[in-house]
């Protein structure tokens, strides 16, 4: 079933980059768009993957993708918390602003796989992720393993946009502004997230080109009501353009979204900091952005009355289970045809994010990354658990291959491209043609092939039926 999810709130235009069916923007990491997951549609997988994030459960010692520490204290005595935390249900609210939780294209139905999610602006799956997905990182003009993951699969995309959070969090005090002087900007606290979720979508201010993001810039109204996800007429506002970033977050942490006839998560009434209340409007003030030291003078006590998520840690094996144990399957070791098809699947479990690069430029793939489901993984009619990619040849008599990676255990497949190689007839193929005409040629009944010289195929001199045996096999092991 095709999703119809707050069409009217994606057409604003100031939140086009969230839109799920957003062109594939030039410039960004791939040139060719990637495939991706897209789970069910009561996003279950996505929110134990939103908890799993905020408890840095997904790939806790990788630099890339594990939530960094962070840090506590007042601006003049910092330190560290114990243990990396993100309250789960503010990411649940980030990932539905930023993509109505979703990992793939508009266009792919629930359960399957399809184009992954790219909007305009290079924003890539659940949580919108930018940074470091404009142009790709990996070499000879390639995106890196950590880019096809963003791209690709949805703990990936979580866990790397919680890392962002979290480091947006940790840039105060040196860049930004600490919420929770009095509380000793505990982490905890989901209001203390304030700044760090304002900087999430870029730390703008009153008069910025863009989207202002200060609660009081001219942009907004005095007195406004607070902002929801859940339906229209509530009595709350729904139009995006009508608030700052932070605000919307907030908003839909406490008013969550419903699918099927369910909320998405349990609310949590967060505090905004009362602007009539000079104990926040004071460094809330529009001089304080402006000014040279403004991110001293904005810290500001934690909103009233302040929250904790009840939400608890997932299990210890929740996330083994949703990461599963891929285990790479390559249809085809060799191929020898102008356009070539071969079959990638997962003879493990869980989703298998893979990555596919060609060795020589006379090479090329019509897919850069995408995914394959093992049989656990659930999947409705219309999805395809293997994936097929297409490899095309550009030039003749040539070896090459093209390397089939799956990005997280590392294991590589190698595909050899033989190009042109015994392919007598110069058609851009080695087929069982060009072994009929070999016997034919040996035969006398064809005077002449018109690429003779791939004709002999054991060198020794001659074009007969040994060498016409050996096309044979050749085609039927690369078969």
């Amino acid at each position: 079933m095709k999703r119809l999810l707050l069409l009217g709130a994606f057409l604003i235009a100031a939140w086009a980059s969230t839109l799920a069916g957003t062109p594939h923007a030039q410039g960004c990491a791939f040139s060719i768009t990637p495939d991706a997951y897209e789970a069910v549609q009561n996003r279950g997988a996505y929110l134990v993957g939103l908890e799993l994030a905020g408890y840095n459960q997904i790939e806790s010692n990788d630099g890339y993708f594990g939530t960094p520490v962070v840090e506590i204290g007042t601006r003049e005595d910092r330190g560290i918390a114990d243990d990396p935390y993100i309250p789960p249900t503010l990411l649940k609210a980030i990932g539905w602003i930023e993509s109505a939780l979703a990992q793939a294209a508009n266009s792919v139905p629930w359960g399957a796989v399809g184009p992954a999610l790219i909007s305009f602006d290079c924003g890539h799956g659940i949580m919108q992720i930018t940074s470091g997905m404009t142009s790709p990182n990996g070499g000879d003009g390639e995106p890196s393993v950590d880019q096809a993951l963003v791209a690709t699969h949805y703990l990936y995309n979580i866990a790397r946009g919680a890392a962002i959070l979290a480091e947006k969090w940790n840039a105060a005090p040196q860049v930004r502004p600490i919420a929770g002087t009095d509380t000793d900007s505990d982490p905890e606290i989901v209001e203390n997230w304030y700044f760090a979720v304002w900087s999430y979508n870029g730390f703008t201010g009153p008069f910025a080109a863009g989207r202002a993001n200060h609660p009081l810039s001219p942009d907004y109204a005095v007195s406004r009501s607070g902002f929801s996800c859940g339906p229209a007429g509530d009595g709350y506002g729904h139009n995006y353009g009508n608030y700052p970033y932070q605000e919307i977050v907030f908003g839909c942490a406490a008013r969550p979204p419903s699918v099927q006839g369910e909320q998405l998560w349990n609310p949590i009434n967060l505090s905004l900091p009362d602007l009539s209340d000079s104990r926040w409007a004071g460094p809330l003030a529009i001089g304080n952005f402006t000014s040279s030291d403004g991110f001293a003078r904005m810290d500001m006590p934690s909103p009233r009355p302040y929250h904790l998520d009840p939400t608890g840690a997932p299990g210890s094996d929740v996330a083994a289970f949703l990461r599963g144990s891929p285990a790479l399957a390559v249809s085809r070791t060799q191929v020898h045809g102008a356009v070539n098809s071969i079959t990638i699947s997962n003879r493990g479990s869980g989703i298998l994010a893979w990555q596919a690069k060609a060795g020589q430029s006379w090479i090329s793939l019509n897919k850069q990354a995408g995914v394959a489901l093992s049989a656990d993984v659930p999947c409705s009619g219309a999805c395809e658990r293997s994936a097929r990619l297409t490899i095309t040849i550009g030039s003749p008599e040539q070896i090459g291959w093209v390397d089939i990676e799956s990005l997280t255990t590392g294991e590589v497949w190698r595909v050899l491209v033989l190009s042109g190689l015994y392919d007598v007839n110069c058609d851009g193929a080695t087929n069982t043609i060009d072994a009929l005409l070999v016997l034919q040629f040996s035969a006398g009944f064809i005077t002449q092939l018109p690429c003779a010289d791939r004709g002999d195929v054991n060198n020794d001199g001659r074009i007969d039926p040994i060498d016409a045996a050996i096309i044979l096999q050749f085609i039927a092991a690369s078969a």
